[in-house]
């Protein structure tokens, strides 16, 4: 793609997604200048927009970001992006915020519904659950067919306990032939309330095997971590070399997981090498 954008740097929709591509793997300073040519060659194309405040928010550019508040156009995920910017900043109460709730209630089906997901983000550490939960069945209510809203009901229906309704709708889905990251990461949110080891790990892989990236890594590489230590606990030293290997193979060594699952399978080791030696 670096190489389609040399032959071709005034292509938006390149440019974009190049952009795209490195936010998601968590490089923010190589998305914005890309995504800011994307921006300006298209103005009024919220997608480029969002992909440079995206990267802004990523880099804790939030006054920058709030600079650009006058080019976004409705809710979506630039005034999602926009109010983290307002509440980092202490913009109290947020603008935002306050624009979410009133659309939440419009008469647009999809403007309702994508304003009740983004309010979900911003405010689930500050509503209590069964609040989450309502503005996500509205979302569904709206706008059944979007998999993405029904994802997030199953995995905050699993973390609020309720694992029933959860099983139940993630079997619908599955039964329609849903797969994707969303769908996986919403399995791995029942196995871990079910506390399934076994089946939120494999969960967990089929999401990285979905997409590939920092996110998905971690979440795989600290499940894996956990299960292994917890399996040296036990004495099951196969089981947790095993698993201690996979994770210490999923990142770089700046990822913390990746250095404390080396640091264990060091242990093990020379717990080994001594026993081999006795021998």
């Amino acid at each position: 793609m670096h190489k389609e954008i040399i032959e071709d740097p005034c292509n938006p929709w390149l440019l974009y997604r190049f952009a795209w591509v490195c936010n998601r793997m968590e490089k923010p300073a190589d998305a914005l200048e890309p995504a800011f040519a994307a921006w300006r060659i298209e103005p009024d194309n919220q997608w480029y927009l969002a992909e440079y405040i995206r990267a802004l928010k990523n880099l804790e550019m939030y006054e920058e970001l709030i600079g650009c508040g006058g080019y976004i156009r409705g809710g979506g995920v630039c005034r999602y992006y926009l109010a983290v910017a307002e509440r980092e900043l202490g913009v109290c109460p947020s603008p935002s915020v306050e624009y979410m709730l009133t659309a939440s209630l419009c008469e647009d089906d999809s403007a309702a519904a994508d304003a009740c997901v983004w309010l979900v983000i911003l405010l689930q550490d500050v509503i209590d659950a069964d609040s989450v939960i309502v503005l996500v069945e509205t979302a569904v209510t709206l706008q059944p067919d979007v998999l993405f809203y029904r994802c997030i009901l199953a995995e905050k229906l699993a973390e609020n306990g309720e694992t029933e309704r959860s099983r139940k709708l993630l079997h619908s889905m599955r039964l329609e032939g849903s797969t994707g990251y969303s769908y996986w990461r919403a399995i791995a949110s029942l196995a871990e309330a079910e506390e399934d080891t076994d089946r939120h790990i494999w969960a967990l892989r089929r999401a990285r095997s979905d997409r590939i990236c920092p996110e998905s890594s971690r979440n795989l590489g600290w499940t894996l971590y956990f299960s292994g230590r917890d399996a040296l606990r036990e004495g099951n030293i196969l089981l947790s070399r095993e698993r201690l290997l996979e994770a210490a193979n999923l990142g770089d060594s700046l990822e913390t997981y990746v250095h404390k699952a080396d640091s264990l399978l060091k242990l093990i080791y020379e717990f080994e090498n001594s026993i081999s030696c006795n021998y």
